[in-house]
């Protein structure tokens, strides 16, 4: 089937050359060699376009909005540069700050209630008016507007009562208990009062596709299912970046056509190529070589806990089938994590047991149910569900299903990625063995990780169970009180809530709390840990793997640096083509 794949790619290879398809990146004038040909090959200089393949379209631009990773690959590079950034080393690094605010530099006070925020001096958004202290003022009202719709990078805003800016370059934010994760804050990016809207009304702003922004560069051309074309912010902060003149992002699902495009010199840079290592530097050989770092993005599968289908998105109804802890322990007994890894993925994820796999907070904690066949038709035999005549379960006393009731459950994920796709099929086979039926439905991203008002399944409580890659930054508390928090579960009135599980436990709210407000590390590692700990006793969720991260860079581009913390266009202002 590879050899197949190869073919297939060199064919399609052939006929992009002959056909003249695609737009071929613009390079400057300089000597091209193929390597071991012996010509000289000109060093990296200012100019020209990078092509980067994207598999899938973002919905927006606006990062706050969703909590989709295909946003942030391309958001990177235009919308998302905030006062701070996480280096590749995993450190606070100031970036439109002057510093990163401590005690030490008089930035946070000595009771960690408030921050002070200093501007580099004449710092201007790309349309070229000013950023101002305001421009932070701002972002905090939008982001702690619960009818924004904001989601992500949000937390800790409803903390903070009021920001001062006594001059355009200085704001001072006021706690009204301290927040840990304040560095995180602005991290992600600015928001400009002058180019967006009203805080409520950001769901509807124009900005969310073409962001005025201080990244180095700017959106210029958006063609719907095709790509989305940048060109260098003329107003960033750093003189003479960036280097290059144009970012063009191909949307291209098939994986085959991906790797088409770097063959041909059509792209330079592969988000997630579809090959393994080894085959896809084999077959980019003096060409392209695929980049593997330690990811952030853990697979897992979530369950609703809550009965779906019936008008109420809260936790009161249970769900007919995994409202049984017993059943939710069957299914985890049901998976073969060892030969998903080895079989599957071929070495190309890392085994993960818990929420909390990497960085600081990274809890070492053992699998619950370890892969155990007979346990898990022992657990689903004394929850009421009895072997059928085809070999799926049936309900006969279970604890909330009605007799007769088949053990068929969807398990939903997103399109257009194939190691998901494989792991869905292979724990699709693993849970026939014992008895349970599980019908794949993948769904775009835009509905997968849509919103509340979008009626996306997970947001309203419709599904069963989700598979899907979640990862936070370098500091988790933001997307622990998020996905964890019994106040967070999404409803008409909360509809920002990510507690798509619809599980309340009043020990994990404790502990959010606990890691929310205190400054010693190891404490809020502790309460991290009891987190992952209790959701491995009540399995709102079962863990699978943590992928490493991949992209595919051409030999042709210099200057990037990859980060687990950062996205593909992380450092995109240092790239320069030879």
């Amino acid at each position: 089937m590879k050899n197949k794949l190869i073919a297939w790619i060199v064919l399609f290879g052939l006929l992009l050359s002959a056909c003249g398809g695609g737009t071929a990146a613009t390079q400057p004038a300089a000597v091209e060699a193929t390597p071991g040909q012996g010509a000289a090959v000109a060093p990296a200089a200012p100019g020209g376009t990078v092509g980067l393949v994207i598999p899938e379209e973002p919905t927006t631009l606006n990062y706050f909005s969703t909590d989709a990773a295909i946003v942030r690959q391309v958001a990177e590079a235009t919308s998302m540069t905030g006062l701070v950034t996480i280096d590749e080393n995993g450190e606070f690094v100031p970036v439109l700050a002057v510093e990163v605010p401590t005690q030490a530099n008089g930035g946070l006070s000595a009771d960690y209630l408030t921050v002070t925020w200093k501007l580099k001096a004449g710092l201007k958004w790309s349309d070229g008016k000013p950023i101002t202290s305001d421009d932070i003022k701002f972002t905090w009202e939008v982001l702690s507007n619960s009818n924004s719709g904001a989601l992500s990078g949000t937390g800790g805003f409803d903390l903070v009562s009021g920001v001062a800016t006594p001059d355009e370059q200085t704001a001072v934010l006021t706690y009204t208990s301290p927040y840990p994760s304040y560095l995180s804050q602005f991290s992600y990016g600015l928001l400009p009062r002058h180019a967006t809207g009203a805080p409520e009304d950001m769901a509807n702003w124009a900005w969310a596709r073409k962001p005025v922004g201080a990244g180095p560069f700017v959106v210029t051309d958006w063609q719907s299912g095709q790509s989305i074309t940048m060109e260098r912010n003329p107003n960033y902060y750093e003189p003479g970046k960036p280097y290059l003149d144009k970012l063009v992002f191909r949307i291209v699902p098939e994986a085959a056509a991906q790797t088409a495009l770097m063959m041909q010199g059509e792209a330079q840079v592969h988000l997630w190529p579809g090959e393994n290592q080894k085959d896809y530097n084999k077959l980019l050989e003096g060409k392209a070589e695929q980049k593997l770092i330690p990811g952030i993005w853990n697979m897992a599968i979530d369950f609703n806990l809550s009965a779906p289908f019936d008008g109420d998105p809260g936790a009161s109804a249970p769900h007919p089938i995994l409202g049984d802890l017993r059943v939710r322990q069957a299914i985890a007994s049901a998976i073969n994590y060892d030969s998903l890894l080895k079989d599957v993925l071929k070495g190309s994820a890392a085994p993960s047991t818990n929420p909390f796999e990497y960085g600081w907070s990274k809890c070492d904690l053992a699998r619950p149910f370890p892969y155990d066949p007979e346990k898990a038709k022992k657990l689903l035999d004394d929850a009421g569900w009895v072997v059928g005549g085809d070999g799926i379960r049936e309900a006969k006393g279970a604890m909330y299903a009605k007799d007769g009731t088949r053990l068929s459950l969807e398990l939903q994920g997103y399109t257009n990625f194939d190691p998901l796709q494989q792991t869905e099929e292979f724990i699709v086979e693993n849970l026939k063995a014992v008895g349970v039926e599980a019908r794949i439905q993948n769904y775009d991203f835009s509905i997968i990780f849509g919103t509340y008002q979008d009626k996306s399944p997970r947001a309203i409580g419709d599904y069963d169970m989700l598979i899907f890659d979640r990862g936070f930054g370098i500091d988790p508390q933001s997307y622990t009180a998020d996905a964890y928090s019994s106040a967070n579960i999404p409803s008409e009135a909360n509809p920002t809530g990510a507690n798509y599980f619809r599980w309340v436990n009043t020990k994990v709210d404790e502990q959010i709390k606990v890691a929310g407000s205190n400054f010693d590390q190891a404490a809020r590692k502790a309460a991290y840990c009891e987190i992952g700990a209790q959701v491995n006793a009540e399995l709102p969720q079962i863990y699978l793997y943590l992928f490493q991260d991949n992209y595919g860079f051409a030999n042709s581009l210099e200057g990037y640096v990859p980060s687990t913390w950062g996205s593909m266009t992380w450092g995109a202002q240092n790239w320069k083509l030879k």
